[in-house]
């Protein structure tokens, strides 16, 4: 007997941890991995058997987004109502940093060489066009590769990349560069110059045409800024997922119809934007998939209308801000289903985990199933706790189905769906026999009932949690 078990007369006596990834059982590797995926905005995809934890994970990591500090707006346009524009608003008290400033029309900063991006410290001198190496403009070669450091090429499919075919020397590194940038849906005219050794001097102007124009029209916002910004899809449609714009029977005749950007409603990559768009079993999307990548790729997509017999597919609003984390799940048997290139995405820029259906049998992973048992009658309040001889014949059940299920010997179960469906009807059994507590006997009634109706399934069997990486990917199943 456990620790806890021992302490314990009933599952009253169980602390209930007040934070989210503790209550998720027997998935310490997939914990660890969300955690470090929401910091850095890495794309998931989580796969596993039906009811080992995927939508808990994709909850629990909500919980780690900073508040959101953009407003999405959509402006009527004078000369085109069909086309209405696309603004951004910034949280008042938002914090400001070198790499977002876009809560004013002009900004000026001080960056340090390493901070630049890598097409400007090329250019000014402070990288290797070659390697990337960081060194002093007045150094003219890399002293790692030995390449020559003042090219005004990047990439190797660059016009300018000829040259470094003719070994061509450009003339010394310029100590002003000015480039055009997108910003959150602003086009910035920004200038890097050096100020001193070690210092750039950052003057960044928003384009005319943005938020200085828009703040004199009509406008709609259609994600707010204190919207959750946790949302889940279905994939039932493209309405849901991409947006759209109502129908008015008279379009957008002025004086008689809506106008068209009062029409225009946001699909679930946009109301997810700074947040997680977790797609419930992705490969249902079909089709939709392909959408779903250039959304991730791009961090904006447009809205139209998606009934070509409504007057809202004359409507088009482009530029509207997308920038999500996904998290995706799946069933091991969909995985083909799942776009090819989605995939290459999700793997390139994130992570995907297939989660254990069972863990091995110790003491700790007993404590495990025992908080579970007590989060799952808290979290219905409707059943009475558990008393400790009850607990046990729990423990029982998820060792039979562990064995049963994936053919684990000393093992327990992680399908806590189905376990959880066992706690619920041997609750509801003693709230039928007017009892204060759930005994040994209300669970072995509602095991009978479970194994009435389930047919075993080994087609979901895994060898345990297991974390997928490009080194043993063509190894496992997928």
């Amino acid at each position: 007997m456990t620790d806890l078990m021992e302490h314990i007369s009933s599952t009253a006596d169980v602390t209930i941890p007040s934070d989210p990834f503790e209550r998720i059982v027997g998935q310490n590797h997939a914990v660890t991995l969300v955690k470090s995926a929401v910091v850095q905005r890495r794309h998931v995809l989580l796969c596993g058997p039906p009811g080992v934890g995927k939508s808990l994970l994709a909850k629990a990591a909500a919980t780690l987004l900073p508040p959101p500090t953009e407003e999405i707006r959509v402006h009527h346009n004078p000369l085109q109502p069909d086309r209405p524009r696309v603004s951004i608003v910034k949280r008042r008290n938002a914090p400001a940093s070198a790499q977002n400033k876009t809560t004013r029309s002009s900004d000026v900063y001080y960056v340090r060489p390493e901070e630049l991006p890598i097409e400007v410290a090329v250019k000014m001198g402070y990288r290797c066009p070659s390697c990337g190496s960081l060194s002093t403009p007045d150094q003219g070669m890399c002293l790692e590769c030995g390449a020559a450091k003042r090219c005004d090429w990047v990439g190797e499919n660059s016009y300018h990349g000829l040259f470094r075919v003719l070994h061509v020397i450009h003339e010394r590194a310029m100590p002003r560069v000015e480039c055009r940038e997108e910003r959150n849906g602003v086009t910035w005219t920004v200038s890097y110059e050096r100020d001193a050794f070690d210092t750039i001097r950052v003057t960044a102007i928003a384009a005319a045409t943005d938020d200085d124009t828009n703040n004199n029209t009509e406008s709609h916002v259609i994600v707010g800024i204190d919207t959750p910004r946790f949302v889940r899809v279905t994939g039932g449609t493209a309405v849901e997922l991409l947006g759209d714009v109502k129908h008015d029977p008279y379009g957008s005749a002025e004086g008689l119809g809506v106008p068209a950007f009062r029409r225009v409603i946001p699909g679930a990559i946009h109301e997810a934007h700074e947040g997680i768009l977790y797609v419930d079993e992705v490969a249902t999307l079909g089709p939709l998939q392909k959408h779903l990548l250039t959304a991730m790729q791009e961090k904006r997509y447009p809205i139209v209308g998606h009934n070509p017999h409504s007057s809202g597919a004359a409507v088009r609003v482009d530029g509207v801000p997308c920038d999500f984390v996904l998290f995706a799940s799946a069933n091991p048997e969909d995985l083909s289903a799942i776009l090819p290139p989605l995939r290459s995405r999700i793997r390139g820029y994130g992570y995907e985990i297939m989660l254990s259906s069972w863990m091995k049998k110790t003491p700790e992973a007993i404590d495990q199933i025992v908080r579970f048992v007590a989060q799952t009658v808290v979290e219905d309040g409707k059943i009475p706790h558990f008393a400790r001889e009850a607990v046990e014949e729990v423990l029982s059940v998820a060792e039979e189905m562990a064995r049963t299920i994936d053919r684990q010997r000393d093992a327990l179960t992680l399908r806590l769906r189905e376990l959880g469906g066992v706690v619920r009807s041997a609750g509801d059994l003693a709230v039928h026999d007017d009892a204060g507590l759930v005994e040994r006997d209300h669970v072995r009634r509602a095991k009978k009932l479970a194994r009435e109706l389930r047919v075993p399934d080994h087609s979901f069997a895994s060898k345990g949690s297991h974390v997928i990486d490009m080194d043993d990917y063509g190894s496992y199943f997928f």
